[in-house]
């Protein structure tokens, strides 16, 4: 499947002039599931599972943010 057509989110990160951790990663994305209502559980640095669907976990530039990093999960 095209990429274009993957569901994907920017998860709230609020230092954005640091670059994300793994650790950091995955607390920002616990902290958005919990705010939501969603269940989250890592598998390995680079991949969650929220509310039975599998994401890749993106950690770098957010783009249009002017050099601002940050945290993204897009559907496999």
């Amino acid at each position: 499947m095209l990429n274009i057509l993957k569901k994907s989110f920017w998860v709230p990160y609020p230092d954005g002039s640091v670059y994300p951790t793994v650790s950091k990663a995955h607390q920002a994305i616990a902290d958005y599931c919990a705010q939501n209502g969603f269940s989250c559980a890592f598998h390995g640095d680079d991949e969650v599972l929220i509310d039975g669907k599998a994401y890749d976990i993106y950690r770098g530039y957010e783009t249009g943010s002017r050099g601002n990093y940050g945290v993204k999960c897009r559907e496999k």
